[in-house]
């Protein structure tokens, strides 16, 4: 693959970066890689890709956990005890024998 070309593909750019394309999707969602949505497939202008791409390697924002992690991290504090969503099984009172 050369990177002589204008507009990558999804692929293109996994493929350039060493990584899945679900992982180059997930970054241009998140408006981390400047890309162009063009139906279901995402396209990359070369230019503005590798000018991002030499920026994350300066700032290590691709190292940062996505926005989706971070809100379940939020959300499952380790500190506090995890409270049961199930209801608790009721009390049954003694039986005596008759006799």
């Amino acid at each position: 693959m050369t990177t002589d070309k204008e507009i990558f593909t999804t692929e293109e750019a996994a493929q350039m970066m060493g990584c899945a394309p679900s992982t180059i999707e997930e970054h241009a969602r998140a408006r981390v890689l400047p890309g162009i949505r063009m139906g279901h497939e995402w396209r990359f202008p070369r230019e503005a890709f590798m000018k991002a791409i030499n920026t994350l390697a300066v700032t290590g924002e691709l190292q940062r956990e996505s926005p989706k992690r971070k809100a379940q991290a939020v959300a499952t504090d380790k500190g506090a005890a995890k409270k049961s969503r199930r209801t608790p099984i009721p009390v049954l009172p003694t039986l005596h024998s008759v006799g």
